[in-house]
């Protein structure tokens, strides 16, 4: 529902302090979006880099403005002992998020008081309200596709790679365990994904929002609780993609519980138009149409592409697989599998283009940049914590094993070791049954 009859005859104090709230409250949190978002804007910035940087110099200061300002507010309002210098990344959840998200809280809150001092004679808000919405409703399906498709596509949460395999089940961090969780089933994290997409498209249009918000509600509902509960860092970010939801709903709520819960009759939801020029109901819908394709086919164009680049269909590197040591022999002396060593190679594991995991004697873990080449028959390593000292070293390779030969920190070595079958992992082996007889529980 958009606005109704009891609506346009004026509003409620209430309703009116609750507008002006939820819209600074929205527009703090939701810039630059939706000036950066125009469609096919990706496809635009990438004819030219000066485009690109053109269009970004604006959305750069307003970056660099709350970097510069949340700090200061953390310093001096808030009274953090330690200086805020690390900001949104991988993590959503960071001190700057958190200071960020509170200055944005008491930021709307003066503004509502404000804006209610200021303005306190007007009965409505129906043409805000409805761009409010709009704005809402595009940022949120934006959101939804996104992830959704991340999902349908199984690149969010992939198959546990070779490394989390061999991975001891009790040090596996609680966001390790559930996206290897989801990640293990394609057909689970696509269900999840076209949760997130049919809610998300359905809040494309006016007449399904309310449907999409519901959707988009329970389904955030459940991705908050993940992220709390498994200690996924974007609580934050899923909290207020749920309060969205909400809000979006709310206008509904009474007719909801009148037809879910007391089966009473109600009346059908109104959409009086907000544009009444023919132009700008043709350019909404031209905007509204490419607005749609664009994300359509950004979302799934790129899905596609990152399925090949680092997704389920991507190009293996050479020698692919996990080895376990069998023989090191270091400077012509064999060395024992002694489990308190902690410079003896224990397992090879080789997953990634150009990269290495390596586990010693002690289980401690260390990476290497591993470049192989194929022709010459030898490969380029160095640990990343010590790129000074950089090795080729010789490989022999067969259907069991690897063998790796030369000198290695002014140290001549010989490794072989043994490839291990994937299909010996439960995990990898079990595979579906329609029919159990007992429950395999392991």
């Amino acid at each position: 529902m958009e606005i109704t009859a009891s609506h346009q005859q004026g509003w409620t104090l209430l309703q009116k302090i609750a507008f002006r709230f939820f819209t600074c409250l929205f527009l703090l949190y939701l810039l630059p979006f939706p000036l950066d978002s125009f469609p096919f804007i990706s496809e635009i910035l990438s004819i030219h880099p000066k485009i690109a940087e053109w269009y970004g110099f604006p959305f750069e200061l307003y970056q660099n403005f709350w970097h510069s300002f949340i700090p200061w507010i953390g310093k001096g309002i808030v009274g953090l002992k330690t200086p805020i210098t690390i900001f949104t990344n991988g993590s959503g959840d960071t001190t700057y998020d958190y200071v960020l998200i509170h200055t944005q809280f008491s930021l709307a809150t003066l503004g509502c008081v404000l804006w209610t001092i200021l303005d306190r004679k007007r009965r409505s808000y129906n043409q805000a309200y409805y761009w409010l919405r709009v704005v809402l409703r595009y940022y949120l399906a934006s959101a939804m596709l996104g992830y959704g498709f991340a999902k349908v596509f199984h690149l969010q949460m992939p198959f546990p790679y070779l490394s989390q395999l061999v991975q001891p089940f009790g040090d596996k961090s609680p966001m390790g365990l559930a996206w290897s969780f989801i990640g293990y089933s394609k057909g689970y994290s696509a269900y999840t994904g076209w949760a997130e997409v049919i809610g998300g498209f359905l809040l494309l249009f006016r007449r399904t929002t309310t449907l999409g918000a519901l959707t988009v509600a329970v389904v955030m509902m459940n991705i908050a609780a993940i992220n709390f509960f498994y200690d996924v860092p974007v609580k934050l970010y899923s909290s207020m993609l749920f309060l969205m939801g909400v809000f979006l709903m709310a206008p509904d709520f009474r007719r909801l519980v009148n037809v879910l819960i007391l089966h009473k009759p109600v009346k059908p939801a109104e959409f009086p138009p907000m544009l009444h020029s023919k132009r700008m109901k043709i350019a909404r819908g031209i905007l509204k149409g490419l607005f749609i394709v664009s994300l359509l086919y950004s979302n799934i164009s790129g899905s596609i592409d990152g399925m090949k680049r680092y997704g389920d269909n991507r190009k293996l590197p050479p020698l692919y697989g996990i080895y376990n040591a069998e023989i090191v022999i270091r400077n012509n002396d064999t060395i024992a599998p002694l489990t308190t060593d902690s410079t003896r190679w224990k397992q090879l594991i080789i997953q990634f283009e150009k990269n290495a995991q390596v586990k010693m004697m002690n289980d401690s873990i260390k990476r290497f940049s591993f470049t192989v080449n194929d022709s010459l028959k030898n490969i380029l390593v160095y640990n990343y914590a010590d790129t000074a000292n950089k090795s080729t070293l010789r490989y022999e390779v067969d259907s069991t094993g690897l063998v790796l030969s030369g000198l290695m920190n002014k140290d001549s070595i010989y490794m072989r070791f043994r490839k291990y079958d994937l299909k010996n992992f439960r995990l990898v082996n079990r595979g579906y049954r329609w029919v159990n007889e007992y429950p395999y529980n392991r």
